[in-house]
């Protein structure tokens, strides 16, 4: 398994609700069609440092190959690249190595 991290600031002049709701939108949209993705993760930022970004995606996908050839899909990758500007200033993209040291415990709910 592989993960690519994008650390996203928000476009300047959006508020908080406008940043996550066009996010969750189209660009969503598109990529969930990438061939191959196996988890798709957005954090988005509620208390950190103002220069950070304002949320951070993870993609997971089952080898570096299996990335590349879902980045590679033209219409897929053009229409994620023109719905990226409407709610990131800028991105930084990583390619990361995941450690899990605890698995994460969601609690039961009650009926």
């Amino acid at each position: 398994m592989i993960k690519r991290v994008s650390l996203v600031w928000k476009r300047r002049g959006l508020s908080d609700h406008e940043f996550r709701r066009i996010w969750l939108g189209e660009h969503v949209d598109y990529a969930k069609r990438l061939p191959g993705l196996r988890g798709y993760n957005i954090d988005f930022v509620t208390d950190g440092s103002g220069e950070g970004p304002s949320g951070i995606a993870t993609l997971y996908f089952d080898s570096k190959q299996a990335l590349d050839a879902a980045f590679s899909v033209p219409l897929i990758k053009e229409n994620l690249m023109r719905t990226r500007k409407d709610f990131a200033e800028s991105v930084q993209v990583m390619i990361v190595d995941e450690v899990v040291v605890v698995v994460p415990q969601i609690p039961e709910v009650q009926p």
